[in-house]
């Protein structure tokens, strides 16, 4: 964020679902923005619940029913957190923070009692080969909420 304000710039874009573990629909939208300098907000991260819920209960991404390569990508991907001590709502925060592109994440708690576990996955560190293997698991864009 410092190097937009150090430019005096302070036009910000918000994104919404679109960048997340399981959807890139805003991947070229990000870049044009960055490469503007426009701050890049990304909001949304957990997909709506789906991303953010351990026992993978919910069947909808982005408020609307997932597809079932969605849905099987977040198995596939939910299994190798596992397999690298992390899980799911800690990978999907930890995808924004990482991306330099990226100024502001906004995450949505209803509850008190999560924001100890929010500020530990958002300190976390994931290693760069567990993101090597997590691209291979991302779903094809037809399944984007974008898709073309």
């Amino acid at each position: 964020m410092s190097r937009y304000l150090e430019l005096g710039v302070f036009e910000v874009m918000l994104v919404h679902n679109r960048w997340t573990i399981v959807d890139r629909s805003a991947g070229e939208l990000i870049g044009r923005a960055a490469a503007s300098g426009v701050a890049v907000t990304n909001a949304a991260v957990y997909g709506g619940g789906i991303l953010a819920n351990r026992a993978g209960a919910s069947a909808q991404y982005g408020y609307r029913p997932a597809s079932s390569a969605t849905l099987d990508a977040i198995a596939r991907m939910s299994e190798l957190c596992s397999r690298w001590g992390t899980d799911l709502p800690t990978a999907a925060l930890q995808f924004s923070l990482r991306d330099s592109r990226v100024c502001f994440t906004v995450i949505g708690i209803s509850k008190k009692r999560r924001l100890d576990g929010l500020l530990e996955a958002a300190r976390d560190e994931i290693a760069q080969e567990f993101w090597d293997e997590l691209e291979n698991l991302v779903p094809a864009p037809q399944h984007w909420l974008d898709a073309r």
